[in-house]
């Protein structure tokens, strides 16, 4: 009996001894595996892999009270041998967005705001005036980015405050609210607004007091000049930015107008401080219950409950689940990325543009391997040409998708550098087929929807082409009869000032196009003059009226078919010049 219960005795001493000692291993790996003890030299190892096509990188990893580890790579101008270190600032990108967020959670915590509510109760009277579904926005709608909205423009000077920019570059809804996911600037400009209104302070001046300081943070800026914060703006300008493969692009630097997505830049440490705050839950909220409702999943894949989209915050699949938000500037790339589960955080800041070997590729290594769909999802695949509702599909910028491709055949995911390395799932709906993706769905489309936009466009080169030549020939015929005093006879001549005209309207389509896509290109506020959209809509008539004038004049009849021939060209081609102002939507000027 007594060796008996030596033996029970012995038995759980051994576990009690050792179960702590288990756990204590555990939790000295990262969520990959990896010893937080090797995370370093691991890091060491994947920068030394890729020092020649780096500028410079900082990144960190840490739990909610301390730093696991913290490196600074590279350098910050490398013509004058600058290097990365702990004073150094990055862009934010969009991971300024969470500031937003957040701001907006704790309104809702004193009970300021309904996030189910219309968004019109807290916006200026009248002030989005391309809504065309009568389902509401919501603030939930914004933080999923399901509003609907087409993509819009970026204003980058800072001479017009927030709600200014969001009213002069307004995008068209092109789907029911809470429908379709599509990443939306505009949509996050909208929160900040809102945030603005209630709390009667300059988003900047909210960001501040309610989010920075309370967290120390100050060595980051937010205003589009970056004066809120001295230090921040002079370092800024003392920084380079650098594209992929280490070629410099200057300073990179613009005043975004509509700050509040994506204009903060600091230092590593201070954004350090948002994310422990953030992984430990600490400071920016009163009650405990707000944290959990912030990260309680808002938006799922469609079809499944796999989470997406926590009030702003998005959800990744890598080895674990992650929430947070990744960044990028002209010059610049961050992420902010947390795992709610271990406790474990990590963020990177580099000065390159779309930068995808630390942000994306490296965090595996805290995190393990990205997810992709799983095998069941890739046998359901179907090749095709897919849509990302991300682009101008509506309105008199719609041309501006010829710009940004948003469309793209996929025949294999393997090979499709998005679905290859993202997570996804296929759905369907109403003969519709989606595959959501990360922070966008794509829509399968027919051959024919992705041929079209070409299509349109090309007739229209042809009628310009056509009127160009028409327009040369007639002026050099012209001069040779002014020179050899030949004349004309009256029928040849009302002929001639006709196709002349009409030749002069075709080429005023380009013209004009031209005239707005220069100061577009630099920001200028006359290209979207409504004057000029009109001036669409006046050739668009003219043209139609031009072309269908032959029809009803008796003097086609004493045409050489050669004429009937030029008349018949000439026609067509003020058309499909036509179809395009049409097409393109470029005679909408109540849209700006």
């Amino acid at each position: 009996m007594k060796k008996t219960f030596s033996l029970i005795l012995l038995t759980l001493l051994t576990l009690g001894l050792f179960r702590p000692i288990t756990a204590l291993a555990e939790e000295q790996k990262l969520p990959s595996g990896i010893e937080r003890n090797q995370i370093g030299q691991k890091i060491q190892d994947y920068v030394k892999e890729h020092e020649k096509t780096t500028a410079a990188m900082e990144t960190a990893v840490f739990d909610k009270d301390s730093t696991i580890y913290q490196g600074n790579f590279g350098y910050m101008d490398k013509e004058k041998g600058i290097k990365a270190d702990n004073s150094s600032v990055f862009d934010w990108g969009s991971v300024t967005k969470l500031t937003v967020w957040i701001a907006v959670m704790q309104l809702w915590e004193q009970g300021k705001i309904d996030l189910e509510e219309d968004i019109k109760t807290y916006l200026p009277e009248n002030f989005l005036k391309n809504l065309h579904f009568d389902k509401a926005i919501t603030m939930l709608d914004l933080m999923n980015h399901q509003t609907g909205f087409d993509e819009s423009l970026s204003y980058t000077k800072g001479d017009k405050n927030i709600e200014e920019n969001l009213r002069m570059l307004q995008p068209v809804q092109s789907f029911e609210p809470g429908t379709v996911t599509s990443y939306s600037n505009y949509g996050a400009g909208l929160a900040s607004l809102i945030v603005e209104r209630i709390s009667g302070q300059t988003f900047a001046d909210y960001t501040h007091e309610h989010i920075f300081q309370p967290l120390g943070m100050d060595k980051t800026a937010l205003l589009p000049d970056l004066s809120d914060n001295p230090y921040v703006q002079k370092k800024r300008q003392e920084s380079k930015a650098y594209d992929t493969k280490g070629n410099s692009l200057g300073t990179a630097f613009y005043e975004y107008g509509l700050y509040s997505i994506g204009q903060a830049a600091s230092t590593l440490e201070d954004l350090q401080k948002f994310a422990q705050a953030l992984l430990g839950r600490k400071v920016l909220f009163e009650r405990p219950e707000t944290w959990n409702t912030l990260y309680n999943p808002t938006s799922t894949y469609p079809g499944t409950d796999i989470a997406r989209n926590a009030h702003g915050f998005w959800i990744n699949e890598y080895g674990v689940s992650i929430i947070g938000h990744g960044g990028n500037t002209d010059g610049f790339s961050s992420r902010l990325m947390l795992d709610l589960e271990s406790g474990i955080g990590y963020i990177v800041m580099t000065n390159q543009s779309m930068e995808e070997n630390y942000n994306y590729q490296m965090p595996e290594l805290v995190f393990g391997k990205r997810k992709t769909a799983d095998e069941e999802t890739q046998k359901q695949f179907t090749p095709g040409y897919y849509r990302s509702p991300r682009t101008f599909l509506h309105g008199p910028l719609s041309f501006l998708r010829l710009m940004m491709p948003s469309i793209e055949k996929i025949d294999n995911p393997a090979q499709n550098r998005i679905l290859s390395t993202n997570f996804w799932t296929i759905y369907e709906s109403k003969g519709k087929i989606t595959i959501p993706v990360a922070v966008v769905d794509y829509e399968k489309i027919s051959a024919f929807d992705f041929y079209k936009d070409y299509i349109i466009l090309g007739l229209g080169i042809l009628g310009i082409v056509y009127g160009f030549g028409t327009l040369i020939i007639s002026l050099l015929l012209g001069a040779y009869r002014l020179i050899s005093r030949k004349t004309v006879e009256p029928t040849d001549r009302t002929w001639k000032v006709w196709n002349l005209l009409t030749s002069l309207g075709i080429l005023a389509v380009p013209l004009n196009l031209l005239m707005i896509m220069i100061p577009l290109m630099s920001d200028d506020l006359d290209s979207l003059a409504h004057w000029r959209y009109m001036l669409f809509a006046a050739l668009g008539l003219l043209l139609t009226a031009a072309a269908l004038l032959p029809l009803f004049r008796k003097s086609r009849e004493k045409l050489s078919k050669g004429r009937l021939f030029l008349t018949a060209m000439t026609s067509l081609s003020a058309l499909a010049v036509v179809a395009n102002i049409l097409y393109w939507s470029l005679y909408q000027w109540w849209v700006l």
